[in-house]
């Protein structure tokens, strides 16, 4: 028996089981950031199955990622206190129980409660695996296999759709929500067997008030970026989400000072390695989530591909992170991982570009390297990011730190999703036309609506050739220059990193946390 306060990579029989609960940790965080992307595919099925409205179909995909964001740093904490392990065996099991919910609905409202279901599992998954992660590898192998962890973090997002497409070819729409269910069995079999009891040896105090101001406003703060585009960003729902987010927020940074044992310790912004991270992470999943989003509808609305199509397409991303992701820690250990990410920034800004010039008629080769480009650049930029969070952080304070690591991944793209989205609709609407089409007003404005919206216009009208051929032209367009921002974004990202993280500001933010003096 290991003694209480003795690292768990000390004890010889976690040291000889850890890199299988490596591969239990990175399956189950693959299983929870699928359904991030997973579902999208499904949607127009569900629309016809359920005779679900618009915005039904947008709180389907958004409620996940509400419930997720809103619950992250309080199931963090959580986990720190009462067992990570714990944490992770019940998350799967609501994660399971919501999945069964959502997959044997039989309305659009029901669908939804079980994503709020999975998406409160999820968020007591994610966090949970990345801490156990940290606390059963050494020092000298933590930033590796941190490394193989992020790797499959974002790798999910691309697998989802490739999973709900192949099942969607051969079964109903709720298979992609009850095929987790014998997964989680398997794994909670797997977790039980392998993985070890880990929790903050100083069963420091929960931090109630700093627990409520932070669900509070973080859960604002998304569904108000949510909203935004669909709603109007004067909206009064949209402003009181942000003036809630604003208050909640000051109130949760304002208690984390005074706390005698606050839930985040604010100091830890202090250390150039987590906060350079934490923005890192934030950009990466902006720009990404942001690409999983739109390019499914440029996939299947432009180019007419199929739901397994669509996401057998984007394999190249998942398939150069899961590569590229372990190469990333000895890369940093060599030149630094400032230049690391400013490299991997490069990549995704090189992708981003050669997406920006894409057409409808396009061949997937250019299509393809473009996806590699973002895979391997998301594989070298991601990893390292999430190892400086993590080495910024005390091992008994694993479930928060992971829990801010995941907060801003979720963070940033549910903005990128809101930004991005908002630049295509508005890119979308003024370049669409629909003269000499003979179409309704009411036909004009759906069609005006979306791409979506167009190709259901078409069905019903005598000019659907027409109509999606211009909207097909119209998106593409948008989708051009929406990857133009990314690109930019992507690049003024590489310049910063380059300039703020530099080798020896990393050296000297890695010595101030260990108490040592700068070299003379």
């Amino acid at each position: 028996m290991t003694a209480p306060h003795t690292p768990l990579y000390e004890d010889p029989h976690i040291h000889e089981r850890r890199w299988m609960i490596l591969g239990v940790m990175a399956a189950s965080l693959t299983l929870v950031v699928m359904s991030v992307s997973g579902l999208n595919v499904a949607l127009p099925t569900i629309q016809e199955s359920l005779e679900a409205s618009n915005s039904a179909l947008q709180w389907i995909i958004d409620s996940y990622a509400l419930v997720f964001a809103g619950l992250l740093l309080m199931a963090g904490a959580l986990g720190d206190r009462f067992g990570r392990r714990n944490a992770l065996l019940v998350g799967l099991s609501i994660f399971a129980t919501g999945a069964a919910v959502g997959g044997l609905a039989a309305s659009a409202v029901q669908v939804i409660a079980g994503r709020v279901v999975m998406g409160a599992g999820a968020a007591f998954v994610m966090p949970a695996t990345l801490s156990l992660v940290t606390t059963v590898f050494p020092p000298d192998e933590r930033r590796r296999a941190i490394a193989v962890w992020a790797g499959f973090a974002g790798a999910g997002a691309a697998i989802g759709p490739i999973v709900s497409g192949t099942l969607l070819e051969a079964f109903w729409w709720g298979s992609a929500l009850l095929v987790n269910i014998p997964i989680v069995i398997l794994l909670m079999i797997a977790i039980a067997m392998l993985a070890p009891h880990s929790r903050d040896p100083h069963n420091t105090p929960l931090d109630p008030a700093g627990t409520v101001l932070s669900l509070i406003g973080i859960t604002a703060l998304v569904f108000a970026i949510i909203e935004g585009p669909n709603l109007g960003w004067t909206n009064p729902g949209v402003l009181i989400g942000f003036g809630t987010a604003a208050l909640t927020l000051f109130g949760f940074v304002a208690r984390q000072r005074s706390a005698a044992h606050p839930m985040l310790p604010l100091e830890l912004f202090g250390d150039l390695r987590f906060a350079v991270g934490s923005a890192v992470i934030t950009v990466t999943f902006f720009a990404m989530i942001g690409f999983f989003f739109l390019n499914t509808l440029y996939l299947q609305f432009v180019r007419g591909y199929s739901a397994l199509y669509a996401g057998l397409a984007a394999v190249p991303v998942a398939v150069m992170q899961v590569w590229v992701a372990p190469r990333s820690s000895s890369l940093s250990d060599r030149f630094g991982s400032g230049r690391v990410i400013a490299t991997g920034f490069g990549f995704i800004a090189a992708g981003f570009a050669v997406l920006a010039m894409a057409t409808p008629q396009w061949p997937y080769l250019p299509l393809g390297f473009a996806y590699a480009l973002l895979g391997t650049g998301m594989g070298i930029t991601a990893a390292p990011a999430t190892g400086n969070i993590m080495s910024a952080v005390p091992d008994a304070k694993a479930g928060v730190g992971s829990a801010v690591n995941d907060t801003t991944r979720e963070f940033g793209g549910a903005l990128g999703i809101a930004v991005l989205g908002s630049i295509i609709t508005s890119a979308y609407q003024a370049g669409l036309r629909l003269d000499g089409l003979g179409l309704s007003p009411a036909q004009a404005a759906e069609a005006r609506d979306s791409v979506g919206g167009a190709g259901q216009v078409a069905k019903a009208s005598g000019s659907g050739a027409e109509l999606i051929e211009r909207a097909g032209v119209a998106f593409t367009s948008a989708f051009n220059i929406a990857n133009g921002v990314s690109a930019l974004l992507a690049f003024t990202a590489a310049v910063a990193v380059a300039v703020v993280f530099s080798p020896s500001r990393e050296e000297a933010a890695a010595r101030a946390a260990a108490g040592l003096s700068a070299p003379r």
